[in-house]
């Protein structure tokens, strides 16, 4: 009995996050409209988050943080 391969899955398919911001509604404002898809689970990500984030322009991704038990990296295509 034969296995087929799954079907591969791309970024965009991904639903956006529905969520709102945890952020106070003074600083929501500052990354509103932002699209947010969460990829690490849907590509079998354990032990690292994965975000397709899409900005409208003037918009922030986040505000400035810090994390003190994993790494944040950013890729940015303009």
């Amino acid at each position: 009995m034969s296995t087929s391969p799954a079907a591969p899955r791309r970024a965009m398919d991904i639903a956006p996050r529905t969520k709102p911001s945890n952020y106070p509604q003074q600083f929501a404002a500052r990354v509103a409209g932002r699209i947010k898809r969460q990829l690490g689970d849907a590509f079998g990500l354990s032990r690292f988050g994965v975000n397709l984030t899409i900005l409208p322009p003037g918009a922030q991704s986040a505000l400035l943080h810090r994390h003190t038990d994993q790494e944040e990296f950013v890729y940015i295509l303009v």
